[in-house]
């Protein structure tokens, strides 16, 4: 026979009372430092290394997402690209950067997004970007659509889609007139064709060298990012650095290589080309925007009407529907 429950003390009530916040302290006494050194690595480490540090930030979110950063053996080095998971038989959609400090991270607010309207996503670091290999080698649009080739070939992609932002633009349209058969859809992010006029409003607005600038700047870029105090800008204006050289040779290489763009436009005749642009881009007009439409027979535009240099940035999800659709639609329809 069981038995009878035993009544609890007022003595015992009190205690047990009394214990319950000294065991909530005790946690708050562990956590509070671990918390502490963390947040004092992660500032140490934004001191040290700031625009390091934000791609990390950024890259640990992508990888919360299944966006995984690998990299590839090419003739001029290792290249590295974020890349979705998924089934390789899945409609490649290869994502091409411009200038700026996000280099590949520039669509890191899409890259997943449009890999579940199953689509095998690529997003490579250009050569003289980011993680990727920098040389001192003359880092040219042609450059860069070349390693581009070679990275397509690598990961044996075949009728790829195409998407390139600012100066990616222009890499895309290089790889796709030397290229056309390997080609599905191309999709031109505030950007292709720039001119020489085009190229100077990219080398003031995207290559800043003051402080302010660089405040500026990295605010389009990252957007999260509180203002910084001046001895902070100068830090992030000295990391970026390290990627000036393939930002200046791909801006001092648009004469030429556009020319040799615009002499072979006819090979992508029949491809599927869409020219979409930013209402309030301060460095690609809607002017320009629509002299590339018109120097693409059977092209297409959208205009994204309140955004700025980055769409995919200031509006990922209308950026990615647009984009889907597009992906979807063929030829003529």
């Amino acid at each position: 026979m069981a038995e009878p429950s035993r009544k609890k003390t007022d003595a015992e009530i009190r205690a047990e009372i009394a214990a319950t916040p000294i065991r909530r302290h005790a946690w708050i006494n562990i956590a509070g430092p671990i918390c502490a050194v963390i947040l004092g690595i992660i500032c140490a480490a934004f001191y040290l290394k700031p625009i390091g540090t934000l791609r990390w930030v950024q890259q640990t979110r992508l990888a919360w997402s299944g966006v995984t950063q690998n990299e590839i053996a090419l003739d001029d080095g290792l290249m590295t690209y974020y890349i979705t998971g998924g089934y390789w038989d899945q409609d490649p959609v290869v994502m091409v950067h411009g200038l700026g400090p996000n280099a590949a991270l520039v669509w890191r607010g899409v890259i997943e997004p449009i890999s579940t309207a199953h689509y095998k996503v690529v997003a490579p670091n250009l050569f003289g970007f980011a993680s990727s290999e920098h040389k001192q080698v003359n880092y040219t649009i042609a450059y860069q659509a070349g390693a581009l080739a070679q990275l397509i070939d690598k990961l044996q992609i075949e009728h790829v889609n195409l998407i390139g932002s600012d100066l990616g633009a222009d890499v895309v349209l290089y790889y796709a007139v030397e290229h056309p058969n390997n080609v599905e859809r191309i999709i031109l992010v505030n950007g292709g064709l720039f001119g020489s006029s085009g190229a100077e409003r990219l080398r003031k607005g995207m290559l800043p060298t003051t402080p302010d600038e660089m405040q500026q700047y990295v605010a389009q870029s990252f957007f999260d990012l509180p203002p910084m105090p001046q001895f902070m800008n100068d830090r992030m204006l000295a990391a970026l650095a390290d990627d000036r050289q393939a930002q200046t040779d791909m801006l001092n290489s648009i004469p030429r290589d556009e020319a040799h763009i615009r002499s072979k436009l006819g090979q992508i005749f029949n491809t599927l080309t869409i020219v979409l642009y930013s209402g309030h881009d301060p460095y690609y007009s809607p002017g320009q925007a629509e002299a590339l439409h018109s120097a693409l027979p059977g092209s297409a535009t959208v205009k994204f009407k309140t955004s700025g240099a980055f769409p995919q940035l200031e509006y990922p999800d209308d950026f990615t529907e647009s984009v889907v659709f597009i992906l979807k639609q063929t030829e003529g329809s």
